[in-house]
């Protein structure tokens, strides 16, 4: 309980300095503490996160198992037993939470990203800017920007027997190419973190694509997991994303950005195609609430080979739509806010500002 208290209390005394988290925590300490993890759980050539969730979930039908038995058996010591069941429990979520925290939580209590690239071009560029104003004309611009971008790669990317766009290789070698791309991202100092293990496969796949998720990142290990079953435009964009998680990075959003910023910058085209046609989606998203119209007119420029694509993809997530998606798109929400993302899963689109913003400071290349 102790342990507990403890960790509710350091995460809100970091929630009030940003700065101090930023530069000596995210910047400092937990880069260390990442990389060690990583490196200890690389030594297997599976998900250790995955294994420990397997075993998690053996452990509690055990335990229910266990419970039901003692209780039928001594049925007056029921009120003992629950006691002392719910202390326990009490106690093992407070470990968990504590480690959660220390390891890698507080990263959620940094200075916001936006904030962050406006710092970095300053300091760069001898500016003295201190905010980014944009309207529906830059999201205009930004859209008409990755409709070329995504029509000129999408010609040069492999294609599949049904002519959907498949990655150079097999996944294996995507994560391999992955482990170095934000080498390539001189902003905010990515390209001289140094460089983090490989991402992994989960395993099963296939099972996680009923919850929507695309990819996980373990703070207990250290890994990025990559869910391998989902349409290959996803998997360059969704491993780089974990791997901005395992950098200290918290919300979806930032996330997203980095993904994005260190898939065109990379020099294979599957990299770049998978993450300006996910960026597409999102300002598509964003368009379409301001400007239904222009997005139906802007629409009519994507390539054939893009918007085959992109039904390949609605069709695909179409099979998984159900109660299952919903249930995990609720905890997510939860889990966001409950580490202070206040917009919950809403905060995805938070992700366009970070484009327009970056695009703004630097311009379009």
């Amino acid at each position: 309980m102790s342990l507990f208290i403890f960790s509710i209390l350091l995460n809100l005394i970091t929630s009030k300095i940003p700065e101090i988290v930023e530069k000596y925590y995210s910047n400092g300490i937990n880069i260390y503490m990442v990389k060690v993890l990583s490196k200890i759980s690389s030594i297997l050539p599976f998900s250790l996160f995955e294994m420990l969730i397997y075993t998690a979930i053996l452990f509690i039908a055990i335990f229910i198992i266990y419970s039901i038995v003692y209780i039928i058996k001594r049925p007056r010591k029921i009120l003992s037993y629950l006691k002392n069941s719910l202390l326990n429990i009490i106690s093992i979520i407070g470990i968990v939470y504590f480690l959660f925290i220390v390891l890698w939580g507080i990263n959620y209590n940094r200075m916001d990203l936006q904030t962050s690239l406006i710092e970095d071009y300053n300091n760069t560029k001898n500016q003295n800017i201190r905010s980014i104003k944009c309207d529906n004309k830059d999201l205009i611009n930004l859209y008409k920007f990755l409709i070329e971008r995504c029509n000129e790669t999408r010609e040069k990317v492999v294609e599949d027997e049904n002519y959907v766009m498949k990655v150079d290789t097999d996944y294996n070698d995507v994560l391999s190419r992955a482990k170095y791309a934000y080498e390539k991202v001189s902003i905010l100092n990515l390209d001289k973190k140094g460089v983090y293990t490989t991402a992994k496969p989960i395993l099963n796949s296939k099972l996680l694509c009923y919850t929507g998720i695309t990819g996980i990142y373990s703070p207990f290990t250290g890994e990025a997991n990559v869910n391998i079953a989902v349409p290959d435009i996803y998997i360059p964009f969704t491993t780089l994303h974990e791997m901005a998680h395992q950098r200290g990075y918290g919300s979806e959003d930032e996330a997203n950005f980095l993904a994005y910023i260190a898939c065109v910058n990379n020099e294979d085209y599957d990299f770049q195609y998978s993450g300006y046609i996910l960026a597409l989606n999102y300002v598509s998203s964003a368009l379409s609430k301001v400007d239904y119209d222009k997005l139906l007119e802007l629409n009519r420029n994507i390539s054939y080979k893009v918007r085959h694509d992109l039904i390949d993809n609605s069709e695909f997530w179409s099979e998984y739509q159900g109660q299952v998606s919903e249930i995990s798109d609720s905890v997510n929400d939860t889990y966001l806010k409950a580490n202070g993302v206040e917009e919950g899963t809403q905060s995805y689109g938070k992700v366009v500002d970070l484009f327009l913003t970056y695009y703004n400071l630097w311009g379009f290349k």
